[in-house]
């Protein structure tokens, strides 16, 4: 399968989900189908960036996963009764879309209205910790947010319990301002996924052409990095560096996630 049928096999499930939200079908009701949407729009912005290097169209689609995403949320918090799998931690991607394209305002509200309580049926405990922790770091560094890390890494070390945890020792050299701690852990997080999307039971092939492709937590991870003052390198494997986007604020209307094209760079 290569990038262009996936992106066009990606068109026609945002197309089909927005339709459903706009008839309030099934889908829209279990909220399952404003996670479409936004693991659409996340799967168009690393098409653009893997296949041509639009970094201004992967910036907006990003973006626009964030949007829908923060649509969810706020009907989850006013009490829709939205799927567990559609608003527990582990499965917002579109809080690492939102840091990743610099609009970390976005990323922030992504991460208030995230739980704080793991979903068994819907989530393994390490990686819920994993997210809540990058959520957090940056509630503490971009909004000066008090955190308590220490119960949340003691909580995560005791899961793990003496395991290869290559994203625990990420986040542990992270909160110690370790660079080169931080430098060797995410080597070995990259060389991991590597292996696991080397596995072509594990993953289905449009995530491993997509995902596989370009390592997403590992560009929040380095910007949680930048954020603290803590040197990284210009780029890492499966990490380029016009993939490293600045801090901006994009004028993008909070609807704009129900019109593909709006705002989208020709």
């Amino acid at each position: 399968m290569n990038l262009e049928t996936i992106q066009a096999n990606a068109r026609s499930s945002l197309g089909d989900a927005l339709k459903s939200i706009s008839v309030q079908g099934v889908a829209e009701h279990s909220g399952k189908a404003y996670g479409i949407v936004a693991l659409m729009y996340h799967r168009l912005a690393l098409c653009e960036m893997l296949a041509d290097v639009r970094v201004d169209r992967f910036q907006v689609l990003l973006c626009k996963s964030a949007l829908v995403r923060i649509h969810l949320m706020r009907l989850a918090a006013s009490g829709k009764a939205a799927h567990p799998l559609t608003t527990c931690a582990s499965q917002n991607f579109s809080f690492v879309d939102a840091i990743t394209a610099g609009q970390l305002d976005l990323a922030v509200e992504l991460a208030r209205l995230t739980s704080d309580r793991h979903e068994p049926r819907s989530e393994y405990e390490d990686d819920f910790l994993l997210h809540r922790f990058m959520q957090k770091r940056l509630l503490h560094l971009h909004a000066g947010e008090d955190h308590d890390f220490q119960s949340l890494m003691d909580r995560w070390e005791r899961i793990v319990e003496g395991e290869h945890a290559p994203y625990f020792d990420v986040c542990r050299a992270l909160l110690q301002r370790d660079g080169e701690g931080f430098h060797d852990a995410l080597l070995a997080v990259i060389e991991e996924r590597g292996r696991l999307f080397r596995q072509k039971d594990v993953y289905p092939e449009d995530a491993r052409r997509t995902d596989g492709a370009l390592f997403m937590n590992g560009l929040a991870l380095l910007r949680l990095a930048e954020l603290n003052g803590m040197p990284t390198q210009r780029e890492y494997p499966n990490i380029p560096h016009f993939a490293r986007l600045p801090v901006s604020k994009l004028p993008l209307p909070l609807d704009s996630w129900m019109r593909p094209e709006e705002g989208l760079p020709v």
